[in-house]
């Protein structure tokens, strides 16, 4: 414990040089900048040097461990937290406002961001994880055609990052690359990135949930490169509760479905990642499939891009409720709107229909003899 007390003071010492009792942090003007949501944030020096003592050592441990530099990780922490001081930060641990997305089986956090509707945010043990989640979410295989790129730059370059994730379309601020780069050099949060953990050792069991962590190796291929390369994979049932697999070809490219522009859920994907790859936005995916903030996405399912029938123009008259299928699901599979399909089946308002229940899509079966 005595060496990595000594190498926090030494790195304390580093950053603090130019705090001189002739300009101390109460003689700058505190810095208000936009976050990632566009909220305005105003960053008190003394909380933010108190924050990066804090949390220094997560952020040089996730440098070793997956190359993003240290200085925008901390300068990422700081700016959505407001050093720690968010409500998101102090009751969830959540420093970056990382939200639930499908897979998330853990504690959630409910409040208003940049949507209509309250937003779902994951609840951490402690405030490194979210430090470690935030690493996974940048880094993560599935998210390379919009990340991957940032990894060729050198983790010295905070400029070159903080344009980067600003292109990469992670946050709606459209000063979110200044603001950061602005924290980074108030603060010389680059003299960060030239340090390491790995020369140290440190005693058994000390930050043990780090260190542990695997490095992450990013693939060689790009995951774009092998998009349009038609393959079947096996995921499961996205129309309803099937025991087994379904065996789909999930191709990025958009293509008709009910006479709607369609898009397929990738594995991984959250509403954001469609919203950023079809160049649309998560309020207008949200509105134009229904989409309620608590409902988890399902690979396969399908995405409209276009405002969905308030008549079913296929064949079908009738459908027959598969096991786990809910009324939205079959909406859903069938390009109608909720209403609509509701009009027709009022007794399935408010309840779920039971496996083999008949659901009508059409009022009168003669409307649906065509050609």
């Amino acid at each position: 414990m005595l060496r990595f007390t000594l190498l926090l003071f030494t790195l304390v010492n580093l950053l603090n040089h130019s705090w001189a009792a002739d300009r101390t942090a109460s003689d700058i003007p505190n810095l208000v900048l936009q976050n990632a949501t566009g909220e305005w944030v105003t960053l008190d020096n003394e909380k933010a040097k108190i924050y990066i003592e804090r949390f220094l050592h997560i952020v040089i441990a996730e440098m070793d461990r997956s190359k993003i530099p240290a200085s925008i990780k901390m300068a990422q922490g700081i700016l959505e937290s407001g050093s720690g001081m968010s409500d998101l930060a102090r009751q969830a641990h959540n420093h970056f406002g990382i939200k639930c997305g499908g897979g998330w089986k853990g504690k959630s956090f409910y409040m208003w961001d940049d949507d209509v509707v309250k937003s779902c945010f994951r609840v951490f043990n402690r405030d490194e994880e979210s430090y470690i989640a935030h690493t996974e979410f940048i880094a993560n295989p599935h998210k390379l055609s919009r990340y991957g790129f940032l990894f060729k730059l050198e983790k010295t370059d905070y400029k070159g990052w903080a344009n980067g994730l600003q292109k990469a379309g992670y946050a709606t601020s459209k000063t979110y690359a200044r603001a950061l780069i602005s924290i980074i050099e108030r603060y010389e949060l680059y003299k960060l990135d030239y340090l390491t953990f790995e020369s140290f050792v440190v005693t058994k069991g000390e930050l043990d949930s780090i260190f542990k962590l695997p490095k992450i190796e990013l693939p060689e291929q790009p995951l774009d490169t092998m998009v349009y390369e038609l393959h079947y994979v096996l995921i499961p049932d996205p129309f309803g509760n099937l025991k087994d697999s379904v065996k789909m070809i999930l191709t990025k490219s958009m293509f008709k479905e009910n006479e709607l522009l369609t898009v397929y859920v990738q594995p991984y994907d959250e509403l954001d990642d469609i919203a950023y790859r079809y160049n649309t936005t998560i309020k207008k995916l949200r509105k134009l499939n229904e989409i309620s903030q608590d409902y988890a996405l399902k690979t396969g399912q399908f995405i409209y891009l276009q405002e969905k029938n308030s008549h079913y123009k296929g064949k079908e008259v009738f459908h027959i409720v598969r096991a786990g299928q809910t009324m939205y699901d079959i909406a859903q599979h069938y390009g109608l709107k909720m209403s609509a399909l509701i009009k027709l089946n009022k007794v399935y308002k408010d309840r779920f229909p039971l496996a083999g229940t008949k659901i009508r899509l059409n009022r009168d079966e003669k409307a649906k003899k065509k050609n």
